[in-house]
């Protein structure tokens, strides 16, 4: 079986940059990281075929644009969000101060799929 390239599985380390990103855990089907946008951040638009992203505020406030219409949701810490498998999807940080969240990714191997934004989905 060959491995995935190191963008699909380490994204933060070559398609995009922001402020933080932890891996507190992970195996074959689970991954759980810590991430911090600063303002004016951003996760640029990607979708994963075979995991859903399960949002959860900590400090602050994000919006997560999601959906063949960007569908915006604000979540506000302790708020929660999530993103089905297959769904294109961007998180930014809109506000004027720092956020940060978990971001829970489970339900198959993680990959990352760069996308145009919403009409990609």
């Amino acid at each position: 079986m060959t491995e995935p390239a190191p963008q699909a599985t380490r994204p933060w380390d070559s398609a995009y940059r922001i402020s933080n990103t932890t891996v507190l855990a992970e195996n074959p089907t689970l991954r759980v990281l810590d991430m911090t946008l600063l303002p004016g951040e951003s996760v640029p638009w990607h979708l994963h075929p075979d995991t859903d992203d399960l949002f959860v505020g900590l400090v602050g406030e994000f919006d997560v644009f999601h959906g063949p219409q960007a569908a915006c949701t604000t979540v506000r810490a302790p708020g929660r969000h999530l993103v089905p498998k297959g769904e294109t999807h961007t998180v930014r940080n809109r506000s004027g101060a720092p956020c940060q969240f978990l971001l829970i990714q489970d339900g198959g191997p993680y990959q990352f799929i760069a996308t145009q934004g919403a009409a990609a989905a």
